[in-house]
């Protein structure tokens, strides 16, 4: 009897396992491969890009024909000398409306420091654009007290821009004589100027007949 309730036992375990346990594991099992594993965000913080440092222009252009410049920031400050339009310009301060276009610098030991100053509402970022015939009257302005002015005033305007352009010669220095003179030692027409300071070295002479500059 007892062998016969031990085998018994057994076949109900056996048949426990095979219909009922193992079923279950098996699905448990086909679950578990089955299951989509679920992803846990993770928070993170974006930093946001750090912004472009504005960096103001510092070189200018002179907009007006003729521009003042003041040894402070105010128009009835001492005028040190003049700029033209065009002129470019490096701005190393700007105080109330003013720009600092030069050091620091004093006539004399212990007198007060000036700089140059103009005016900031008259200046472009970029070159102004000069029309063929403002540029002729622009160059006029500078020679239109040359003798004999009207008479040769094509000559006059190509060669005084010429010089210009090529350096030799600035805007002052024709103002400083109201343009080309008359010379009275050739008997053709010539006319000169100085350009650079009042030697002999620094005298040009324009033969209004050749077109042609010449030195002494």
């Amino acid at each position: 009897m007892v062998i016969l309730l031990l085998v018994g036992v057994a076949l109900a375990g056996g048949g426990y396992y095979v219909f009922y346990y193992k079923p279950a594991e098996d699905a448990a099992k086909q679950a578990a491969l089955n299951a989509v594993p679920t992803i846990v965000p993770v928070e993170t913080t974006l930093t946001p890009p750090t912004p472009e440092p504005i960096i103001e222009p510092t070189d200018y252009y002179v907009s007006p024909a003729k521009l003042n410049v003041h040894e402070a920031p105010s128009k009835s400050a001492f005028i040190e000398t003049q700029l033209y339009r065009g002129d470019k310009v490096n701005v190393l301060e700007k105080q109330n409306g003013w720009a600092r276009i030069s050091p620091y610098y004093t006539y004399k030991e212990g007198e007060s420091e000036v700089a140059e100053w103009i005016p900031m509402d008259v200046l472009l970022e970029v070159p102004p654009t000069i029309t063929h015939e403002e540029h002729v009257k622009t160059i006029s302005s500078y020679v239109e007290g040359s003798d004999d002015f009207k008479q040769h005033f094509d000559v006059f305007i190509q060669t005084t821009d010429e010089l210009i352009q090529e350096g030799i010669c600035l805007p002052p220095d024709f103002e400083e004589l109201k343009g080309w003179v008359r010379s009275l030692r050739y008997e053709q027409d010539v006319y000169f100027v100085y350009c650079g300071g009042l030697a002999q070295a620094n005298k040009i002479y324009l033969n209004v007949q050749t077109e042609t500059i010449f030195y002494q």
